[in-house]
Order: structure tokens, then C-alpha cells, then sequence
């Protein structure tokens, strides 16, 4: 509608709607403010909303973690306000490939920015330790000890007296429970744990690597958990090279299935507590049950932790033709099949 004169007064009158050119103006300045209090909200939520809570949490996040996991995982524990505002955040700035496994201890409360910020930096509060293929309990607490571990003070106490999985126990008493179900691998461990939740995780892992497929073949060669874990925690000990490990458990079978003494050497170095370089014939006769020369069958369980070849090399075996075997010294072995061939090879070795 255009201005028109009036008839009265021949003054111009306005229309009662703003021009077109006026109209695009307030468009584009509301446009724009409501850009601005959008920024501002945003930059509100990112950089100060807080939870109203002043504790702090212990926030795990494991490898290959995706964004949503952690920013669930952020909100349960009270970091965060908002999940969906973290994963939002994360996507625009681009800096969710750059957010760091491990275990964090955060405060309760914190902004998306500071969380962000604590997971980028990678200032965790685990560490990882290795456990070795064959490592006993009290070589495990010495390398938690030296990761500083908290728990690592009453290890080898808490390893000694706990044992939930069923099948750790076998027709003989041990002195520690945990001995060779503890499985050897890497392990992101809280700085904070302690000894019972170490364990804990351990033997998780153990019971994890133990498949269904495993104890269906453990069972098929009549060998209880117990028995596998104990029979390949000694070819742990006495195989330097994978390639001998199913060879020395075909001999270890072989000796259990005509009722012959293992005579294990392994068993006698983890009767008498530490390492010998060299035993003698009367370490031997050491009065143990772990002393597989004078006792006849398996010993009363494992005398390490031993490792997933190890395992399969016990379950892939058979009892074979050979009797005794003799490391080499670059550490493998040759076997034979009587004891005259085994002195013989001893002898060719190691000279009379």
C-alpha cells in the first residue's frame, strides 16, 4: 500500500506496514542476533556450565573408545553436565581423535573445555605394566611395585590368600592362590587400585583367554583347567623357543600316562623360592611337593603364569615316543627316547 494525500489536510499518510527495504534491515538484524545469543550460549556451555557437584570421579577410558562412550561415561560420573553437548563440541572442534585412553581422576563439575582439555592431555592416572610369560606372583608384585602401583604393598598377600575362579583349586593345598592365574599380558592399571582389584582384573583376563574352545579341548583330553594351566605353566618355564614347547609337553605327557616321575628342574627352582644357575643333585631331593623327582604326577599347581603358546602347546600335544629331553646352550633342546641316548646327548653337550 503506497502513502496517499488525504482529503482533509492534503498531508502524507503512512502506511501501517514497513517497506520492503525496511523489513530485509530488521531481518537481518535479528538474524544476526540471534547468531549472537546462539555463540554466546554456546560459548556459556562449553566454557562455564558446571554440575553442581564438588567431588571427583575416576574416569576409565579404554582404547578405541568412541566419543560417546566417553562422554556417557563423562556424565554418569558427574564431570559433565551433558553428554550430547561434549560429543557436539567434539565434533565442531575436531578433537575427538585427539582425546587420550587411560584412567583419569576429574573433578565433578568441570566445563566441556576443561574436560576436554584434562583428556587431550593425556595426564592419566594409570600405567600400563607388562606381565611376562611365565612371571610368578612375586615377581608380578615387584614389577606393580615398580610402576607404583598402590596395591602392590599387600599383592602378594591378597594373590596368596584370593582365588574366586573355580578352577584354580586342584587335589593339593597351595601356599598361593593366584600362581599361574594371573595371565601374562598388558595391563592399564589405576595408580589407585588396590591388591583385590589388581587381582580382580587379572583374573578376568585369564578367565576371558580360557574359551570355550579351549576347555572343550582341555576336557577332551581329559585335563581339567587346573591340570592344562599347571602341565603349561612348567613348558612355560622349560621352553626358551616356541618350537620346543609342544615337544616337551608330548614328554610331560608321556611320563604322566606310564606313571614316570616328570622331573621337572623348573619345579625345583620354584621349590627352593629363587633362581639357581646351576642345580645340584641335592636340590633335587628338596622335601617339597613341588619336587617333581620324588613325587610322582603333577605338582600342586602352576609354578608361573603361563602364556596362550604355551597353553596350546599342551592341548595340541600327544604322548609321543620320547622320554627326555636336554637344553642345548643356545637353549633348545634335543629328545630322546631312553635314558642311555639322554646321557649320551648330555654327555655330547655338556662333556663328562
Amino acid at each position: 500500500m503506497e502513502d496517499k494525500k488525504t482529503e482533509d489536510t492534503g498531508e502524507t499518510e503512512r502506511t501501517l506496514f514497513p517497506r520492503k527495504e525496511d523489513r530485509r534491515k530488521w531481518s537481518a538484524l535479528g538474524g544476526i542476533l540471534f547468531v549472537l545469543v546462539l555463540l554466546m550460549a554456546g560459548v556459556y556451555f562449553y566454557a562455564f556450565d558446571r554440575v553442581g557437584l564438588h567431588g571427583t570421579a575416576m574416569v576409565d577410558v579404554p582404547r578405541n573408545s568412541t566419543g560417546r562412550d566417553i562422554a556417557d561415561t563423562l556424565e554418569k560420573k558427574g564431570v559433565i553436565r551433558s553428554s550430547t553437548l561434549f560429543r557436539m563440541y567434539s565434533r565442531i572442534l575436531g578433537s575427538g581423535k585427539s582425546l587420550q585412553s587411560g584412567t583419569y581422576k576429574m573433578k565433578q563439575g568441570m566445563t566441556v573445555k576443561e574436560a576436554m582439555t584434562k583428556l587431550r592431555s593425556g595426564m592419566t592416572e594409570s600405567v600400563f605394566v607388562t606381565v611376562p610369560e611365565g612371571y610368578t606372583v612375586h615377581q608380578i608384585a615387584a614389577l606393580l611395585d615398580e610402576a607404583g602401583v598402590k596395591g602392590a604393598d599387600d599383592f602378594e598377600g591378597e594373590a596368596a590368600s584370593y582365588g574366586p575362579l573355580k578352577y584354580q583349586y586342584g587335589p593339593l593345598p597351595v601356599s598361593v592362590k593366584a600362581e599361574g592365574f594371573l595371565f601374562p599380558d598388558t595391563y592399564n592399571i589405576p595408580k589407585e587400585y588396590t591388591a583385590r582389584q589388581i587381582c580382580d582384573m587379572m583374573y578376568k583376563r585369564t578367565d576371558d583367554m580360557l574359551t570355550p574352545e579351549i576347555r572343550k579341548k582341555a576336557q577332551a583330553k581329559h585335563l581339567t583347567l587346573h591340570d592344562l594351566m599347571t602341565l603349561a605353566s612348567m613348558v612355560e618355564k622349560e621352553a626358551r623357543f616356541k618350537e620346543d614347547q609342544e615337544p616337551i609337553a608330548s614328554v610331560m605327557l608321556k611320563r604322566l600316562s606310564i606313571g614316570m616321575p616328570l622331573q621337572i628342574d623348573a619345579t625345583i627352582q620354584y621349590a627352593l623360592g629363587s633362581p639357581k644357575a646351576e642345580l645340584t643333585i641335592q636340590d633335587t631331593r628338596i622335601d617339597s611337593p613341588y619336587n617333581t623327582y620324588t613325587h610322582k604326577g603333577l605338582p600342586p599347581g602352576p609354578i608361573g603364569s603361563p602364556g596362550m603358546d604355551a597353553i596350546e602347546a599342551v592341548l595340541d600335544a600327544e604322548p609321543g615316543e620320547y622320554l627326555y629331553y636336554v637344553a642345548q646352550p643356545d637353549g633348545h633342546h634335543v629328545f630322546t627316547k631312553s635314558y642311555e641316548e639322554h646321557q649320551a646327548e648330555t654327555e655330547n653337550i655338556y662333556g663328562k
